[in-house]
């Protein structure tokens, strides 16, 4: 699993956030991210708008609570089937699947 500090940039919706990711060394890129075990509703969906609010608020409270100058730690590992990477947010991507959890 590999762990690095990143900033939100967009979220798309309740399940896809991109992130502008720093690589070290002065060195970063944006990247478009799955949130790991969850499942919001798409756009034109009931709760849609809900669940891109609470994730919305789960980040900025994760941002809030970290110390490097609001960026907050993502992990990953692989991308999945759409080239998004899947990542673990710790207070973010527990909480939304405990709502929203992924089913397959």
């Amino acid at each position: 699993m590999y762990e690095y500090k990143a900033i939100v940039d967009r979220v798309v919706d309740g399940d896809t956030v991109d992130f502008y990711v720093d690589l070290g060394f002065s060195v970063g890129m944006k990247i478009r991210t799955r949130l790991a075990g969850v499942d919001t509703p798409e756009r034109g969906q009931p709760d849609f708008l809900l669940a891109t609010q609470k994730c919305r608020e789960l980040l900025n409270k994760a941002a809030a609570s970290f110390p490097y100058e609001g960026k907050i730690i993502i992990r990953t590992e692989k991308t999945g089937k759409y080239g998004r990477w899947i990542v673990h947010i710790q207070g973010v991507t527990d909480e939304l699947a405990k709502i929203w959890p992924y089913g397959d």
